[in-house]
């Protein structure tokens, strides 16, 4: 009867384990991220993060071998999230244009919530030799490659021409928010709802190609 009990029991520590493992994970980037914010990426250290995060630098290198494999953990993080959020609001359902804004929308609202990261990231990625590889493994499409399978599936639908490249249809979709997220938007200071009004305008207007 002991043998029996004890079985169910050590598989629930180590899924507790497993949870605390991950949750610990999530507790580095969300405190990465704020320090980054706050502090800029040069005056940031290991052990404000790890104060941050109310735990030793030791644990903290145990996850991230340095500050910049931290940072770039922090990117990824971000793109596996909006990703997720426009996976959500995806639908055969929708219109095209109804379609493309509200991916843009999240885009922008993403690039909002997360401005002065992403000064600290562009800033970066253009003087961290540490960046080359990742920047590489960035120009790659898997992140985007839901949305183009989407758009193909509404090709097939009728919903787009066939001569239309879904590939860049995406990319488009994405550089589009980014130039009004980031640019317009956290560098110009434009309020977001003008953003959004943009971002309509724009959709008006390419989309008539992809017809």
């Amino acid at each position: 009867m002991q043998t029996e009990s004890s079985e169910p029991k050590a598989q629930t520590i180590v899924k507790r384990q497993r949870k605390n493992k991950e949750d610990r994970f999530e507790d580095f980037i969300c405190s990465a991220k704020k320090v980054f914010a706050e502090k800029g990426y040069d005056a940031a250290t290991i052990r404000d993060i790890a104060k941050e995060a109310k735990c030793s630098d030791g644990l903290l290198f145990r996850y991230f071998k340095s500050k910049s494999d931290l940072l770039i953990a922090v990117i990824n993080n971000g793109r596996v999230n909006s990703q997720k959020d426009i996976l959500d609001c995806l639908c055969d359902s929708n219109k095209i244009e109804d379609q493309i804004y509200l991916i843009m929308k999240i885009y922008i609202e993403k690039f909002k919530e997360s401005e002065q990261l992403l000064r600290v990231i562009l800033s970066r990625a253009i003087t961290d030799p540490e960046f080359d590889d990742f920047k590489i493994r960035f120009k790659d499409m898997d992140f985007l490659k839901p949305q183009i399978e989407f758009f193909k599936h509404r090709q097939l639908m009728g919903d787009i021409s066939s001569k239309c490249d879904c590939e860049a249809l995406v990319m488009m979709i994405y550089s589009l928010a980014f130039m009004i997220g980031f640019n317009r938007q956290a560098l110009l200071g434009i309020p977001q709802e003008e953003c959004f009004e943009l971002a309509k305008q724009y959709i008006d207007i390419f989309t008539v190609g992809i017809r």
